[in-house]
């Protein structure tokens, strides 16, 4: 006997959908979709088209098609090597301590006081997040001040003033005053992430590391960093991102300087483009610049899908 198929029945017996049911969830997100390619996708399009293009209005006016010269210029960029040494050593060491002290922080909370002290210590720890990056960068532009910065004061007034100096000005300690000012800043995240993971973890399991004899170190060892392997990959993969990407901590406080010694990637691509005016070039860096962290997200994200089910 044949199957009957009638208006909004399938050839089995089962109802179709009616079109605009089906059709209603694609039309609904047309709006945040269309949205997102003006607002992500045309920026992005935009700067990789400027790429292959001299655009210097301090030399001639419009653009001028040059190919892959801008790309080729990057490789013979003298002044880029050091950029690119600046910024490994700015996002991986920041990133590092971020996590040292993120993990100590949140052990303190967690072992030590027992969670008794979350309750206000929680908006102690987050304050610096919390804190709008411009406004923080102030506040330790101000504390690193030679003359009347509260760092130096301290030292002058525990005895130790032979140490006081021009944190910002000097180009050995630029980079590294700086760091200490996004250690700072970004920690309270990943010690956030890394409380949120430690709480999954059942009280039972060190109860019985502990009756096994596992001391406090071996059970953070053998229990606590490898349970929170998920938390700590996707925390500081974020972090990372961030970092590479800061722009607005460097450039108040030290605008790159001196003479280019706490230079980052994202402040390189801002000198070429708005204070040489090198709009095609900078583009090109730009384009550089979201290739390495494309490329750097990919791997991290690979080695955590494998370390999250590990």
């Amino acid at each position: 006997m044949a199957d009957i198929a009638f208006r909004g029945v399938g050839v089995r017996g089962t109802r179709r959908r009616p079109l605009a049911d089906r059709l209603a969830p694609g039309l609904m997100l047309t709006p945040i979709t269309l949205a997102s390619a003006v607002v992500i996708g045309f920026p992005i399009v935009f700067v990789i088209a400027e790429s292959f293009f001299d655009v210097n209005p301090s030399r001639h006016a419009g653009w001028q098609f040059t190919g892959l010269d801008n790309y080729a210029q990057i490789a013979a960029d003298k002044e880029l090597a050091p950029v690119l040494f600046n910024s490994a050593v700015w996002t991986f060491g920041s990133v590092a301590l971020q996590f040292v002290l993120a993990f100590i922080a949140a052990l303190l909370v967690r072992e030590a006081l027992q969670g008794k002290a979350w309750t206000w210590l929680r908006a102690t720890y987050v304050l610096p997040w919390a804190t709008p990056i411009i406004v923080g960068a102030m506040s330790w532009r101000w504390l690193y001040q030679p003359q009347f910065g509260l760092l130096n004061d301290v030292l002058d007034n525990v005895g130790l003033g032979s140490l006081k100096h021009a944190w910002l000005s000097d180009p050995s300690t630029a980079l590294g005053a700086v760091m200490v000012t996004n250690v700072w800043r970004g920690f309270p995240f990943i010690m956030v992430m890394l409380l949120s993971g430690m709480a999954a973890i059942s009280d039972e399991v060190y109860e019985a590391a502990e009756m096994d004899g596992a001391r406090l170190p071996q059970r953070i060892l053998w229990i606590t960093l490898p349970l929170l392997k998920p938390v700590i990959l996707l925390s500081t993969l974020m972090s990372l991102i961030w970092t590479f990407n800061n722009f607005g901590l460097i450039y108040v406080m030290t605008q790159g300087g001196p003479n280019g010694a706490s230079d980052i990637l994202t402040t390189f691509v801002y000198k070429n483009a708005f204070q040489r005016f090198d709009f095609g070039y900078a583009s090109a860096l730009s384009v550089f610049l979201f290739a390495i962290v494309a490329a750097g997200s990919l791997l991290y994200v690979r080695a955590l899908g494998k370390n999250a089910l590990s």
